[in-house]
């Protein structure tokens, strides 16, 4: 993910290799893969693996919310801003 030094970018050139399985647990772990081989490829942008993983998975899920008519949940902007804000110490 070198070229890509931007999460959502990188994000976006990973997922179009293939369709995301619907089960929130292995999506997860496809995050939790996705966000250790972009912190290897973009080590100065985010302490740590946990924070792109966190941030990463958010991504999915707010895109999802976005463009799911059946998402149950609804994502506002302050909790979406909430929830990536607290895993970074600045």
């Amino acid at each position: 993910f070198t070229p890509f030094p931007l999460i959502d970018e990188a994000l976006r050139q990973f997922l179009a290799a293939f369709r995301l399985p619907g089960e929130s647990q292995k999506i997860d772990r496809l995050m939790e893969q996705f966000a250790f081989k972009w912190c290897q490829d973009n080590p100065t942008i985010v302490k740590s693996v946990d924070t792109a993983h966190v941030l990463a998975f958010s991504v999915i899920m707010l895109n999802t919310d976005a463009h799911n008519p059946m998402s149950e949940c609804v994502l506002t902007k302050e909790s979406f801003i909430e929830m990536n804000t607290s895993t970074e110490d600045s």
